[in-house]
């Protein structure tokens, strides 16, 4: 017979074997970080944490502010809490966990974790101080003061939080009852010092009407479309706060700001500016602090028109609003307003009506001291106005201390709004005041001067004040406070003498204040940075350090030009910044690099520092799978098949976990696939399986630190990971008995089924009616197919993709991301090569089957030079090394007449 004639021929030649020597090239050693360079920031001062807080019952609590030390760098995941630094959050999980059902959340759930990581490393280098880790602040929903007092005191205990504190519900800083009966036919907080703050000089000058600055108001609601306010029309940020919110207030502030030069109702100290408003009714003033931050660049202003009650009266509210205290007294705001300045942005605050003294030690401590706690906001108290007898002293309801640097009118002030002057015959769009007053009414007047004066500056010098610059310019040149100057408001600004006495000392300011850009691999991208002298009479000379990676080894991708020179007086210098990405390889984490500009006066040592963080992205752009759902016409056929009955329990005394709860997050394996699976470029016969709903060719542990953590793709850190329903998951035999992971081998052992029986929901174990699977089979195919997905929404949450190391990877939905990727019951994905397939080698000459013309064709391409086998690749079907010998003959004949193993599998590109 032919078979046995070729099978003779091969035991007669296997003394021609040449044994093949197959080299394996050494790893190298993975690059010690660079450490960043922490030691230029100055160190943050934590909060004070009260040793006990009483909480009376009749507080009106918007919620309970817990934040986490800086070191701990928490998320909270499926409602458990994680540190990706390892800190040691079990304690504050257990005093949390009753509201772990949606009461606990980020307190800046409106921004994403990364972005406010990424806004953190930018400002702390602008700043060059260390600020406070946004996403370590957390609001808890409770019912009650008792509750609420219970809650903080506990966690006040724990060393993981730095603070926790009762959050009262804030209020506008309104008008006093009753309001002051000073009827003025004249906005005389227009006019010139000492009367007003001169904003009627100070609008015929150049930007002095405050042309090329951004305010953003922060209280209620607003009258968009009231006819003296068309600024105001299409400017809230964010949320529309409902109808039933009062507009009033909101218009009267805007109107002493902005209401237009046109020759009705009242002209705005600056009317040239630009406004935005974020509505405190419909977010936390915190997340509506952040919120104006992101939407302003430097040299914009950011105006707090609340207050709310304050520790004196155990933060009661009341109808007179004594004890009231400005909003940066709590944690949060103070850390949101210190991100402000970061960035360049003046914060002017109201300083509230509260009748307090902040430099009171026994009640405030040293909140209100600037060597302590400095958040360089502009705080500002009312006085009484021109037309009183007590002229520029401090009304006795403002709030004051040596923190308080400026005053406005706080009584007698014309403006839109209300209607007690005008009111149009009912018409809220003409209704006009003449007596707002509190300290809301003072805010806005030392708000626009400031804007008048910021915007001065960047017409004549092309750049802008610091709100330090524009506080001490006011201050110095202002018309004193009159009165008992002990109960210190300060002055009231004089326009016409701060213009004239602007001459700041040299300073250097960068913008962008990060460079931060995508470069595709191999190419080059240049980015224009500038360089500004905020002096008006002296140079600066600089140098510059260009440091090419903070964090990790990298080539040399970084280069400026020019690395020194002078900048002129009131001048500014292009420095071109060349980020080479063929200097690098592809990956996930961006590149960090550092511009460290040394500066000082011409022909003076360059002392000074200035620093611009590098950031530069190599993009992921894999396109080796894609994946089809069964909703689709294209997709897979769902196809359930059920390992439990089929296949065999994978011992729970397999499962292991570095000191945790292996059936929580624990690791199985390794275990055989059953053949060899092709997965992107090599193939695996074996695997490690996680309980949270992956598994893993290559790692060991499938979990992250020990335990379960949300993951992003690209980005997981496993070498290989396929994930059908990645999410927090927990094996509860008491809920579930059956619960497990099975596994199956079709007996052709071309298909391998990995199914996750009844896991429970770990943040909601009643919920243990999930089953899903993971299905390999010998070709390549991935697919994943839900028989349930339980009752707890979990598929809003999970991740579902595959990766391997760096940027190759598939997500196919994560957290939700992609809505129409969302599983449900009864459905099937299947994960397949978008360009490539593998081919089983053997079948040498091109034709569809593999058989004896096969073997013929191979025979005679290697004993009598005959043609190649097509393609070449097909050849080599031992998978030793790269060369087609006799051994892959010998291989090739068993398989085809004596069941043998299997040829090896190839690529084949489409």
């Amino acid at each position: 017979m032919f078979a046995q004639y070729f099978k003779h021929l091969t035991l007669a030649i296997t003394s021609l074997i040449i044994t093949l020597h197959i080299s394996a090239s050494a790893g190298t050693a993975p690059a010690t970080d660079t450490a960043p360079v922490e030691s230029l920031l100055m160190p943050r001062q934590p909060a004070m944490k009260p040793s006990l807080t009483q909480v009376s019952p009749g507080v009106e609590i918007e919620f309970v502010v817990v934040k986490l030390v800086n070191d701990a760098a928490p998320r909270l995941v499926n409602r458990r809490l994680h540190s990706k630094s390892g800190v040691a959050l079990s304690e504050v999980e257990r005093v949390l966990e009753p509201y772990m059902d949606g009461r606990l959340e980020r307190l800046f759930h409106r921004f994403s974790e990364t972005t406010l990581e990424s806004d953190r490393e930018v400002l702390q280098y602008k700043s060059r101080r260390e600020l406070a880790d946004l996403n370590s602040y957390f609001t808890v929903e409770v019912s009650s003061a008792l509750e609420a007092e219970d809650l903080v005191n506990r966690l006040n205990r724990l060393q993981s939080v730095e603070i926790a504190y009762v959050q009262p519900r804030p209020e506008e800083a309104g008008d006093i009852s009753p309001p002051t009966p000073d009827y003025q036919a004249s906005q005389d907080y227009r006019e010139a010092a000492p009367a007003g703050v001169d904003a009627d000089y100070a609008n015929t000058l150049p930007g002095g009407d405050g042309t090329g600055v951004k305010i953003v108001d922060i209280e209620n609601n607003w009258r968009t479309t009231h006819e003296d306010l068309d600024k105001a029309f299409g400017a809230i940020i964010g949320p529309i706060p409902s109808a039933g919110v009062s507009s009033a207030h909101g218009t009267a502030v805007l109107g002493e700001m902005v209401a237009g030069d046109n020759g009705y109702g009242v002209t705005g100290i600056c009317p040239g500016a630009d406004v935005g408003m974020v509505s405190a009714a419909t977010m936390s003033t915190t997340q509506a602090l952040y919120t104006a931050v992101a939407a302003l660049e430097p040299g914009d202003m950011i105006l707090i028109e609340l207050h709310a009650p304050g520790p004196h009266y155990n933060f009661l509210s009341r109808p007179d609003q004594l004890g009231y205290v400005c909003m940066e007294y709590w944690q949060a705001n103070y850390d949101a307003i210190l991100y402000a300045w970061a960035k360049g942005i003046t914060v002017m605050e109201a300083a509230g009506n509260g009748a307090e003294n902040f430099d009171d030690p026994a009640i405030y401590g040293q909140l209100f001291d600037t060597t302590y706690r400095n958040s360089h906001a502009i705080i500002i108290g009312a006085g009484y106005p021109a037309s009183s007898s007590d002229n520029l002293e401090k009304h006795g309801f403002s709030n004051y201390c040596a923190r308080v640097k400026l005053q406005g009118y706080g009584s007698g002030v014309y403006t839109c709004g209300y209607g007690t002057l005008f009111d149009g015959d009912g018409d809220e769009d003409q209704y006009y005041t003449n007596s707002f007053s509190g300290t809301s009414s003072a805010s806005p007047i030392v708000t626009g001067a400031g804007a008048c004066l910021q915007g001065y500056y960047k017409a004549n010098y092309g750049t802008f004040l610091t709100s330090d610059n524009i506080r001490d310019a006011l201050v110095t040149t202002g018309t004193p406070q009159l009165g008992d100057t002990f109960q210190h408001i300060g002055p009231r600004p004089d326009l016409q003498t701060a213009i004239a006495a602007l001459n700041p000392p040299p300073s250097l300011y960068a913008s962008p204040i990060a460079v931060d850009t995508t470069v595709d691999e191999g190419t080059t991208a240049n980015v224009d940075l500038w360089l500004y002298n905020r002096s008006a009479t002296m140079g600066i000379d600089f140098t510059i350090d260009d440091s090419d990676t903070l964090t990790k080894d990298a080539g040399d991708w970084l280069a400026v030009s020019p690395l020194s020179g002078t900048i002129a007086p009131a001048d500014s210098i292009l420095i071109a910044v060349d980020l080479d990405g063929s200097a690098v390889e592809d990956r996930v984490e961006k590149y960090d690099g550092l511009l460290t500009i040394y500066w000082g006066p011409a022909g003076d040592a360059t002392d000074s520092l200035a620093l611009v963080p590098v950031y530069m992205a190599i993009p992921c752009n894999d396109l080796t799978y894609a994946a089809v759902s069964s909703k689709n016409a294209e997709g897979p056929d769902f196809n359930w098949i059920d390992a439990r009955t089929l296949g065999s329990k994978v011992s729970f005394g397999s499962f292991y976990h570095n000191g945790g709860n292996p059936l929580d997050d624990g690791t199985t394996g390794p275990k055989n696939i059953g053949f060899k699976f092709p997965y992107y470029d090599t193939t695996f016969n074996r695997m490690y399986m996680g309980v949270n709903g992956a598994i893993s060719f290559t790692d060991t542990a499938v979990n992250v630190n020990g335990y379960y953590s949300g993951l992003e793709l690209p980005g997981a850190p496993f070498e290989t990971f396929l994930a059908p329903f990645w999410s927090d998951l927990i094996f509860d035999t008491l809920l579930a008995p059956e619960s497990g992971i099975y596994f199956y081998n079709d007996p052709s052992y071309d298909t391998a089924v990995i199914q996750w029986h009844h896991p429970a929901n770990f943040n909601n174990q009643t919920d243990a009616s999930l089953d899903f699977e993971l299905i390999l089979t010998l070709d390549g195919s991935i697919v994943f197919q839900y028989l349930d997905i339980g009752v707890s929404d979990l598929e809003l949450s999970a991740l579902l993709g595959i990766s391997e190391l760096e940027c190759r990877a598939m997500s196919y939905v994560n957290s939700g991301d992609i809505p129409e990727n969302i599983v449900a019951g009864g459905e099937a994905v299947r994960v397949y090569f978008t360009d490539r397939i593998w081919v089983m080698a053997g079948n040498v000459n091109g034709e569809d089957e593999l058989d004896i013309a096969d073997l013929v064709h191979l025979v005679d391409y290697m004993f009598n030079d005959g043609p190649e086998p097509i393609p070449l690749e097909s050849g080599n079907i031992d998978c030793l090394g790269d060369v087609i010998d006799i051994s892959d003959l010998i291989y090739l004949i068993p398989y085809m007449f004596e069941n043998g193993p299997q040829p090896c599998w190839y690529l084949q590109y489409l």
